[in-house]
């Protein structure tokens, strides 16, 4: 095993051409800017107020803060793009004029990752933190050759490491941190893959016992044996990557940054009572080893829908002309004085009759089983009238595939909508103008705004550090970094209780930590969704 130690004083220097594109246009909005001042908990702050299509970019911008500066003012505030109207406070600045001599000295200025302006009074200035990261890097297979190749050239630091960008990523978050607070850090790297001796090696390293922090391992057999050893010596142990939460249940000390899909269940809900209170619901499992989350969405969609729908008679006598008219055209032979749809028989004559009223029609949830009944069963059950939707439970990407372009076919004489569970944000190219089509709404534990200021600020920076873009494994390296660290350093050796109620701004997505008992670690509950629509991905908030 290959282990590095690292004590790190960095010198991060920012060099990028960014300052153009993201430098503020104020003359077209200072207008925009309010003149209200007040104060609250000992601060000023100006009130402000949302106008239409207006970011949170834009907002800070006007007022010479950055965006951290609002979300952290503002707790409520979940997203970049606030709605118009929203009332939000802005940290008044006093402008402070002081002249300053420089004598031909090229002074830089570090940039940080929208670090907070504050320092917490909990900071102990004098003390060393003690973080442990254990990852996979293989180093044994990088040979002597490449490892003592000129550092400067940027080439070579694309290492043909799987996880190198998680790494990467994690210690901009240190060098952020150490740049911004002078905070002290000592980071120890641990080369631990699935190799047992590895394991063994690094806890027999007796910094270890006495460190502040544990992250990884990423491997599930290597991290249940640290795992208990973190638990005999109180040490707080960060899973970068599993999605089971059984992993929690015991072990309190043990944090899991990737959210569980029954925390994906209650987000599931606030879907539907937000969007889909009117609606049929079909959920489709790929086979019958999803039926026990088939049966839980089925009782969160009858918790959540209305009974019954009242539809204008005048949209269902459109609906009928449009596809009695559509038969004609293709010389099919059909009852006109009755239409089939809702599993109901509809007297044409009637709704003619009674243009002006409503019919009234009942909601349902049905589950089927697609390797048995595919989508035949839905035909006479699903609306023409209003929107159905469909909720696929299964990500095999063939199955995910099948689902989609049936769905638009059928979508054609129903009105289809789909949320497609558990993760199918993980097939690349799956993504195309179908799921546009069918309005599709999909969960993902991350979610990347590139036209947010902070996430084109770590883009820079990566690049000018690494010489390459950063992959997802380096946003969430980050993300973990700057989330633990910053913990670390407002709760001390308190940390294990003060996360489950500490919110920090990330890169492209959030922690929410819950812990189900006082014995069990804690697991984020936070998932991001979005939806395909108007050939954009949309994040929603709930």
């Amino acid at each position: 095993m290959i282990m590095k130690t690292f004590r790190i004083i960095l010198f991060l220097s920012f060099i990028c051409a960014m300052d153009a594109f993201f430098a503020p246009s104020l003359q077209a909005q200072e207008s925009l800017k309010s003149n209200t001042v007040t104060e609250y908990n000992g601060k000023k702050f100006y009130i402000h107020t949302v106008q239409k299509k207006q970011s949170l970019d834009d907002i800070a911008k006007i007022y010479d803060v950055t965006v951290y500066d609002i979300l952290v003012e503002n707790k409520d505030l979940k997203k970049t793009n606030p709605k118009a109207g929203t009332i939000i406070r802005i940290p008044y600045k006093e402008i402070i004029v002081e002249e300053v001599v420089v004598e031909d000295e090229l002074i830089e200025q570090d940039s940080i990752v929208y670090a907070p302006e504050f320092v917490p009074t909990t900071f102990d200035s004098e003390r060393l933190y003690k973080v442990a990261l254990m990852m996979p890097l293989y180093l044994e297979q990088v040979d002597d050759k490449f490892l003592s190749e000129e550092p400067n050239n940027k080439q070579l630091l694309a290492k043909p490491f799987s996880y190198l960008h998680f790494y990467e990523g994690f210690m901009i978050a240190v060098d952020s941190m150490i740049s911004k607070y002078d905070m002290k850090i000592d980071l120890r790297v641990y080369d631990v893959d699935q190799d047992t001796n590895k394991v063994v090696a690094a806890l027999n390293d007796e910094w270890l016992n006495t460190s502040d922090i544990i992250v990884g391992p990423f491997h599930l057999k290597p991290f249940e044996r640290v795992n208990a050893f973190a638990n005999e010596h109180e040490i707080m142990i960060v899973n970068p990557m599993t999605l089971r939460e059984d992993l929690v249940v015991g072990n309190k000390n043990m944090v899991k940054v990737k959210p569980s899909y029954s925390s994906q269940m209650e987000w599931l809900e606030k879907v539907i009572a937000d969007k889909y209170a009117d609606n049929n619901i079909f959920v489709f499992t790929m086979d019958t080893s999803n039926m026990d989350y088939a049966r839980i969405i089925e009782e969160i969609a009858l918790r959540n829908i209305n009974e019954f729908s009242y539809v204008p008679n005048k949209h269902i006598k459109r609906i009928i002309k449009k596809q009695q008219n559509a038969l004609k055209n293709e010389e099919i032979e059909f009852d006109s004085t009755r239409y089939m749809s809702d599993n109901v028989s509809f007297d044409v004559a009637m709704i003619n009759e009674f243009p002006d009223d409503t019919t009234k029609l009942r909601n349902q949830v049905v589950i089927y089983n697609y390797s048995i009944d595919s989508l035949n069963k839905i035909k006479n059950t699903a609306s023409a009238f209003r929107n159905n939707l469909v909720i696929v439970y299964g990500d095999d990407k063939v199955f995910a595939t099948e689902m989609i372009n049936k769905l638009n076919i059928f979508s054609k004489d129903h009105p289809i909508s789909l949320i497609a569970l558990p993760d199918w944000s993980k097939h690349d190219r799956l993504f195309n103008e179908n799921l546009m089509k069918l309005s599709t709404i999909v969960f993902d534990d991350d979610y990347t705004d590139y036209n947010t200021y902070p996430v084109g600020i770590f883009i820079c920076r990566f690049r000018d550090k690494y010489g390459t873009e950063p992959k997802d494994m380096a946003y969430h390296g980050f993300n973990i970094g700057w989330y633990f660290l910053n913990a670390l350093m407002n709760y001390g050796d308190n940390i294990n209780v003060g996360i489950e109620t500490y919110y920090i701004p990330l890169l492209n997505t959030r922690y929410d930590f819950q812990r189900k008992s006082e014995f069990d670690g804690c697991d984020n509950t936070y998932w991001n969704i979005y939806q395909y629509k108007e050939y954009q991905k949309n994040l929603l908030n709930f």
